[in-house]
């Protein structure tokens, strides 16, 4: 049978090599999906720029050189490109958007490539993400689904009204550490959690693209993935099979530590400084 694997929450901050990107990304899910018992018939890394950054774009514009791969545009598709490596390994990158709301959380838009404004109230977010036909995750972060933005969270999952919402999982989350109640809400709710790679903006976070994502069945039209893989996840019933492992709780230290170095200007030994 004919699957997908997919990264649901990619970056490509400034600074970072997408060349090494896409590969890491094409060999973490086919490795990934082997041990889960599979071998996908098709690849993909959903891009999410935030309101700073248009890595799809320039990918799609020709302004960002990718070492070893080349970008197609689909005439048929604009939120979606297919990255061709010179072995002939190919991977479908699709479009994305990472918003942050006035309560300070997190909402991905997947599979589009149209702009949204930071700072609205989330309900307002969720209900043009709506109104747009637009798949809505609202991720896990370290320390973001606690307090008040926890009790916001809770409170959007008790709607009944709030259609298509889907919650989501990322490799940054460290192994062994206990379900968030809120995953165990929707779950009773047959909400999907959507797993992704979510890396940091620090350098090397490349590497670890594609070593947490899921598995939808079927194939997704080659002229259209992006709104194959949009309509998909609109109406996404129950969970996708989880392919791939997070991070074991010394390496999210350690990118932590790494990315606050980055933020006060004291990059690692070693490491190239980058920019967000």
């Amino acid at each position: 049978m004919n699957t997908v694997a997919v990264d649901t929450h990619v970056h490509l901050y400034h600074g970072a090599d997408p060349g090494m990107a896409f590969a890491a990304g094409r060999a973490n899910l086919v490795a990934a999906a082997r041990t889960a018992g599979g071998t996908p018939e098709t690849l993909a890394l959903v891009v999410t720029d935030t309101s700073r950054h248009d890595a799809f774009d320039a990918l799609a514009e020709e302004r960002i050189a990718v070492r070893d791969w080349r970008i197609e545009a689909l005439s048929h598709d604009a939120a979606a490109l297919r990255a061709i490596h010179a072995n002939g390994d190919a991977l479908v990158v699709v479009a994305g958007r990472q918003i942050v709301s006035e309560e300070g959380l997190e909402i991905l838009a997947l599979a589009t490539r149209q702009r949204f404004t930071d700072g609205r109230p989330i309900r307002a977010v969720l209900k043009d993400l709506r109104s747009r036909d637009i798949p809505a995750v609202l991720p896990w972060g370290l320390g973001k689904w606690i307090g008040a933005r926890g009790r916001h969270m809770a409170s959007l999952l008790a709607e009944t009204e709030v259609g298509g919402l889907i919650l989501g999982d990322n490799a940054g989350r460290p192994r062994g550490w206990l379900t968030p109640p809120l995953f165990r809400s929707a779950a009773a709710k047959a909400i999907p959690v959507l797993p992704g790679s979510d890396p940091l903006p620090i350098p090397g976070s490349e590497a670890g693209i594609g070593r947490y994502g899921c598995i939808l069945q079927g194939q997704l039209d080659p002229d259209r993935p992006a709104d194959d893989l949009r309509l998909r996840l609109l109406h996404l019933k129950g969970q996708p099979a989880t392919i791939g492992t997070r991070k074991g709780v010394r390496a999210v230290v350690a990118d932590q530590i790494a990315l606050r170095r980055r933020k006060a200007g004291r990059p690692s030994a070693g490491l190239p400084e980058t920019t967000e």
